[in-house]
């Protein structure tokens, strides 16, 4: 009997394996061309178009105006760490700044500046005054 190449591979083909039978013959795969291996573009890619809804802009918020009460009636007032005379000095007011008066202890004020400095100035210093409402605007916005 002649067999050729193409008789072996039929047989080989209908031939049911048993459990206990290994090949001898090794599958060989077709070879790829590189060209067909690249996805990009084998596959059409069409844009996306995006449906983004509009959101509320969120609401500013004014930061809440201070509520001045004194104002400086000298040219410079030395602003100390503690209610006396002794204490360190932090910082100086100057003539017409505006401050928030919290405290009274013996005769000094624990006060608030514009710029959110604390300290105690002698009552002495300070005059009681309301800020105009359009100088309390004013003096919001320059925080």
């Amino acid at each position: 009997m002649n067999f050729t190449a193409d008789t072996v591979a039929r047989v080989a083909a209908e031939t049911q394996i048993q459990a206990r039978m290994k090949p001898s013959y090794v599958a060989r795969l077709p070879v790829t061309k590189p060209e067909a291996l690249n996805v990009a573009k084998a596959v059409p890619v069409a844009p996306a178009t995006l449906s983004v809804q509009a959101k509320a802009p969120e609401p500013v918020v004014a930061p809440p105006v201070p509520k001045f009460t004194h104002k400086v009636a000298v040219d410079a007032a030395r602003v100390r760490s503690g209610p006396k005379k002794g204490s360190p000095h932090v910082f100086t007011l100057k003539n017409g700044s505006w401050v928030t008066v919290s405290e009274n202890v013996k005769g000094w004020m624990h006060v608030k500046d514009e710029q959110g400095r604390e300290g105690w100035v002698h009552s002495s210093l300070l005059r009681e005054s309301t800020p105009p409402p359009q100088a309390a605007g004013t003096l919001a916005q320059a925080q």
